[in-house]
């Protein structure tokens, strides 16, 4: 799979929970991302996220934090990331609805 498919999860990685970031502050970087960015971006990132939390593969979600986020971190981080950022992003949508 191409990381650059996830361009939007890069963009969020690089400009929202960069590498100055603590794992504590990752809600609120959510949040903070559904909140500023534009609605064609929420709903690709949405999508992103989703295909990532399907694949459950937590190795693409490292390639594309560290290729596309400049972040590395470590495989156990990386599910636990997948999974509140779908936890999130699904909540939102279901709330929207």
């Amino acid at each position: 799979m191409n990381v650059y498919e996830f361009s939007t999860i890069g963009y969020f990685i690089s400009h929202y929970f960069n590498w100055s970031m603590d794992y504590s502050d990752l809600e609120n970087c959510i949040d903070d991302f559904l909140m500023r960015e534009n609605i064609a971006d929420i709903k690709a990132f949405k999508k992103e996220i989703e295909t990532l939390y399907q694949l459950n593969s937590p190795e693409i979600f490292r390639e594309v934090s560290y290729n596309l986020g400049n972040r590395g971190m470590p495989t156990d981080k990386a599910l636990d990331i997948i999974k509140l950022l779908y936890t999130k992003t699904q909540k939102m949508k279901n709330d929207s609805t």
